[in-house]
């Protein structure tokens, strides 16, 4: 659990603009790739990733080859460094992987056969329920529109909150005292009512008798 929770550590701090050169890349490369696939295919996003990175490469394969042949130095190639890395997965890394993936799926279609066939009465009207709310907002917004707020909100909400967090605190817990007020006046009111329509009852079946 050790490297899940350096993971997720790294996603707080990151989220939360610890490191804001990295927090700025990450932010800008995310919302950029989602604004281009929302005015392009997928297809057409990924080739010009991959077009532009080519040429960068090529551009810089040029420019050191010509630097080079000017100082007639010997410096090999400039991506040696990198390409001498290994990156091939290793086996047990990626068998490891696939049996976490194969145990959330698992899990998952659990989850969805014991909703779809109806085990818990109440759990499949809260999924109905939750479904029907988002066929609306389906209507309003599509799929590539929420993640561009999702990723907005997730790079903005963190640090404001960090920073207002008192306000928030406070805010928040007079809104509950409020609503346990509110929630408290009408548990009242019902249960007098129910009281009251008891003895109406209670009396016209007494009247009769």
């Amino acid at each position: 659990n050790q490297p899940a929770l350096a993971r997720v550590r790294s996603l707080i701090d990151l989220v939360h603009w610890r490191d804001p050169k990295k927090s700025g890349v990450v932010f800008g490369v995310s919302l950029l790739l989602l604004l281009s696939l929302a005015a392009f295919s997928v297809i057409s996003v990924v080739s010009y990733l991959l077009l532009a990175l080519l040429c960068v490469t090529i551009s810089f394969r040029i420019y050191k080859s010509v630097i080079q042949a000017v100082q007639k130095s010997n410096d090999g190639h400039p991506f040696k460094a990198l390409m001498e890395k290994d990156v091939t997965v290793p086996p047990e890394t990626f068998r490891k992987h696939v049996d976490v993936c194969l145990t959330h799926v698992n899990h998952v279609l659990k989850q969805m056969s014991r909703l779809f066939l109806v085990e818990d009465l109440v759990d499949s009207l809260k999924l109905a329920v939750v479904m029907w709310l988002l066929t609306y907002v389906g209507a309003v917004f599509n799929g590539i529109t929420i993640l561009i707020l999702a990723d907005i909100l997730l790079f903005s909400v963190p640090p404001i909150y960090e920073k207002n967090k008192v306000r928030v605190i406070s805010f928040s817990c007079k809104s509950c005292i409020v609503c346990f007020k509110k929630a408290f006046i009408v548990e009242v009111q019902i249960r007098d009512y129910i009281t009251i329509t008891s003895i109406i009852i209670i009396n016209i079946a007494a009247s009769s008798n």
